[in-house]
C-alpha cells in the first residue's frame, strides 16, 4: 500500500504543524486534528492510509481514541502510530492493548518518524 494521507493527531500545533510541513515536502497529504473527537471524526470521513497520534489529547485521550477507531469498520485497518512522551512500559503496554501498531516516545526525531511510517508501504 503507497501511503498518501495521513492523520496527524496532536494539540501542540508547533508539533502538527512541523510534520505537517515536513511530511507535506514529501508529497504526503496531511491532515491535522487537535483534540480526540475531532480525530475520530477526520479518521471516518477523511480515510487517512496511516493515523499518528499523541496520547495527551483534549476530550479523548489517544488510547480511547485508538480503541474506537479500531472497532469501528471504516477504520480498523488503519495503521495507528502512538506518540508520547510518557515511556514507562505500562505506558507503552496500554498503548499497544488499545490497537496502536506502535508507540514511538518523545523527543522522536522526523527521520524516525518517517522510518516508521515507511514500514506501512508495501
Amino acid at each position: 500500500m503507497k501511503i498518501k494521507k495521513i492523520l496527524v493527531v496532536d494539540d501542540e500545533e508547533t508539533i502538527s504543524s512541523y510534520l505537517k510541513r515536513k511530511l507535506g515536502q514529501l508529497g504526503y497529504a496531511v491532515i491535522i486534528a487537535s483534540d480526540g473527537e475531532q480525530a475520530l471524526e477526520l479518521a471516518t470521513s477523511e480515510k487517512p492510509d496511516i493515523i499518528l497520534l499523541d496520547v495527551k489529547l483534549p476530550k479523548l485521550n489517544g488510547h480511547e481514541v485508538c480503541r474506537r477507531l479500531k472497532s469501528n469498520p471504516i477504520t480498523s485497518k488503519t495503521p495507528v502510530l502512538m506518540l508520547s512522551a510518557k515511556s514507562q512500559a505500562n505506558e507503552i503496554e496500554e498503548g499497544l492493548a488499545s490497537g496502536a501498531e506502535l508507540y514511538l516516545t518523545k523527543p522522536i526525531g522526523f527521520p524516525d518518524i518517517l522510518g516508521k511510517i515507511r514500514l506501512f508501504e508495501s
